[in-house]
């Protein structure tokens, strides 16, 4: 009867992890350096960490950026909120007004039904989700039964919000749905990458018509463009918007600056 077969043991060169000796080194941890074997290597972002630093939120940020927003409010959720108290207030006027005659008894209880979806959006419950989706098509059928067929027009675009709004990654996460780290990374790209490069841009385009704005936009798109490090971890992107933003807010500033040279020297020879 022949024995088992053992296995070899480990050459004595062979460098082992300091926590399964019996595991052979495979590299070492990209942020401290700490060697690690396949039972304690972690890759995230195809970067090989230890699963000390894997855990870390400056390592792993598109998870951090998930826990931080897991069942958050997010600017959609208090904008569905607040259309429901208008729907809510809309419908119990409209019924108290037109009584039970049937067109107003039809739109005042689609309002008050549209409101209450609302609110449910708003506490998170997780059918509201989808049944916000429905109340423009409720409201643009109906309208076209009490006003007429023109009406079906002014529904297209609140159906295209509340289905923005159903794919919105950020609005995912408030309703604690799970999401694939691709669509992570766009909304953290979005949300979190560089805001200072992307607000500066922001302002740089609302500076052309304010002049109070454009220095700062100014300001904030050098910010931007500093810290723009495509190596770092996470990476800092928006170079492109921090340039952009430079030159609006240059371009403002110049501009508005030589409106006011100009507007003061003609008050001047006026004066004269």
């Amino acid at each position: 009867m022949e024995s088992p077969s053992l296995a070899p043991p480990p050459a004595a060169d062979e460098a082992r992890c300091q926590s399964h000796p019996d595991q052979a080194v495979l590299g070492t941890c990209t942020r401290c350096g700490t060697f690690f074997c396949a039972l304690d290597r972690e890759t995230v972002n195809d970067k090989d960490y230890c699963t000390t630093c894997a855990t870390r939120p400056e390592v792993d940020y598109l998870e951090a950026f998930r826990l931080k927003h897991w069942g958050k409010r997010d600017s959609w959720a208090w904008f569905v909120g607040f259309s429901a108290l208008i729907y809510l207030a809309a419908g119990a006027r409209l019924l108290m007004r037109e009584g039970l005659r049937d067109s107003g008894l039809m739109v005042g209880l689609i309002s008050l039904a549209g409101g209450t979806v609302g609110v449910c959006f708003w506490l998170g419950l997780p059918f509201a989700r989808l049944a916000l989706c429905f109340v423009p098509i409720v409201a643009m059928v109906t309208s076209a039964f009490t006003v007429g067929p023109g009406a079906i027009s002014s529904g297209i675009w609140p159906i295209i919000v509340t289905l923005s709004i159903y794919q919105n990654t950020r609005n995912k996460l408030f309703f604690k749905e799970e999401v694939s780290r691709e669509a992570l990374e766009k909304a953290w790209n979005l949300y979190a990458n560089n805001a200072v490069a992307r607000t500066g841009f922001l302002l740089g385009l609302v500076g052309l018509l304010a002049f109070p704005l454009a220095p700062v936009a100014l300001l904030c798109s050098i910010i931007g463009l500093r810290r723009v490090d495509p190596t770092a971890t996470p990476p800092i992107g928006r170079k492109g918007q921090a340039i952009a933003g430079i030159v609006l807010g240059a371009v403002s500033t110049l501009g508005w600056t030589a409106f006011w040279v100009v507007t003061r020297l003609n008050q001047f020879g006026q004066a004269h």
